[in-house]
């Protein structure tokens, strides 16, 4: 592990998932592997769920006490 990121040759493990604010009464979730599955696999996901997740305002999120509604009050913020 490089950075608490894995490293080349460290094997991938995850079992939940992440999901992100869209659209008005959208959210998307996907599985907390996303970024193994984009870097050594290819997988692309959907531009819709690329622009959701570029338009999400980290320090709001941060800062927020329940950062968006489908967010449990006492889910873990890693």
């Amino acid at each position: 592990m490089v950075g608490g990121r894995p490293s080349l040759g460290d094997p991938a493990r995850g079992n939940g998932e992440i999901r992100v604010p869209g659209a008005p009464g959208t959210a998307y979730a996907a599985p907390v592997l996303i970024g193994h599955y984009t870097d050594a696999h290819g997988y692309r996901p959907p531009q819709e769920f690329i622009d959701a997740v570029m338009a999400v305002d980290l320090d709001a999120w941060a800062a927020a006490e329940v950062p968006f509604s489908w967010v449990p009050a006492d889910a873990d913020r890693i």
